[in-house]
């Protein structure tokens, strides 16, 4: 059987091993927890690449982003974090105290203003791989794209949740989303990603 590199099945077997290897570095990075900031920025800037049809190698672009922003895109990540985690419990704690509407109506909003600023930092990780930007305007850009991408951004939102209900109903999808879960589904982000950060470009 003669080889051809440029056969489809090549082609594809190719590309599928480079999600599953880039799914398990990435899985790898995020470990040590206060690396998942880095990490999906890395995974961000790969997939955008590599669905607007760029050249280059998704594990090598990976590491390479991850050298270059680290700092840059943890600091990114802990800025919107830690009021994300302070407004969730705060949140909980308003609506588990279930005294009266006022503490449910408080609850309520802390939850919706986390919602709105895990959104603010999915878009934040993505413009770090996409701009050559200061903190300052690239948090400032976060925050303000949910508001004026209000559709694309529920699309993020429903795949996440279809996902999720997908992992929990079919317990079997859980080996195959442990191979190339991640990197696949920030693939299918990016060409949302695409849409919106070409307005922006010059």
């Amino acid at each position: 059987m003669k080889f051809n590199p440029d056969s489809t099945f090549f082609k594809i077997t190719t590309t599928i091993s480079q999600f599953i290897v880039l799914n398990i570095c990435y899985l790898i990075v995020c470990l040590p927890i206060i690396t998942i900031g880095s990490a999906t920025s890395a995974l961000f800037s790969v997939t955008m690449h590599y669905a607007d049809h760029e050249k280059g190698y998704l594990v090598i672009g990976f590491f390479k982003h991850i050298k270059e922003n680290w700092k840059y895109s943890s600091l990114i990540f802990l800025s919107l974090l830690l009021p994300i985690v302070a407004l969730s419990y705060s949140g909980i704690f308003w609506i588990k105290l279930n005294s009266s509407i006022f503490s449910m109506l408080v609850g309520i909003i802390a939850l919706l203003i986390a919602f709105y600023l895990a959104l603010a930092l999915i878009y934040g990780l993505a413009l770090i791989g996409r701009f050559d930007a200061p903190f300052q305007q690239t948090i400032q850009n976060a925050l303000y794209l949910p508001l004026t991408e209000p559709f694309r951004s529920l699309l993020f939102v429903l795949v996440s949740i279809t996902i999720a209900a997908l992992l929990s109903l079919i317990p079997g999808l859980r080996l195959i989303w442990a191979l190339f879960g991640f990197s696949f589904t920030s693939y299918c982000f990016a060409f949302l990603f695409l849409t919106i950060f070409k307005k922006y470009e010059a």
